[in-house]
């Protein structure tokens, strides 16, 4: 009973882990329409949009975001960009293969460094005669 709960609770805290990456498109590359977290960047600001908190209407991005400078964070309601003021979007999404792989990748090397232990007679950092 011990090892499943110890084998559930790794696999629990794998599966926290996810694998997200980043992608840079341009402003009128992308269609906006898409559940994922894009980073705005326009002349003067950068502004960060959560999923579901952001729409485009008329070539007019709107949204809820917060803004950053660099010597805090600022709340804005009912953010406005027209998309020819973007210089860059950054699109970040969750990678569910990676994630797999890296899940798989960690139980694989867990069974084998156990299968390892298990098998040698003497232990794997056992050294010297006696």
């Amino acid at each position: 009973m011990k090892k499943l709960i110890i084998w559930l609770t790794i696999l629990a805290v794998l599966n926290l882990i996810g694998c997200y990456y980043q992608k840079q498109v341009k402003p009128g590359d992308y269609t906006f329409g898409e559940n994922s977290t894009i980073k705005i960047t326009t002349i003067d600001s950068v502004y960060n949009f959560n999923e579901n908190d952001y729409y485009l209407e008329n070539d007019t991005l709107f949204g809820t975001v917060f803004k950053l400078s660099e010597e805090r964070t600022t709340p804005i309601l009912n953010v406005e960009i027209p998309v020819e003021n973007m210089e860059g979007v950054e699109i970040e999404r969750f990678d569910v293969g990676g994630t797999i792989l890296t899940v798989l990748g960690v139980l694989v090397g867990i069974f084998l460094l156990v299968t390892v232990i298990h098998v040698t007679k003497d232990g794997p950092f056992r050294f010297g005669g006696g």
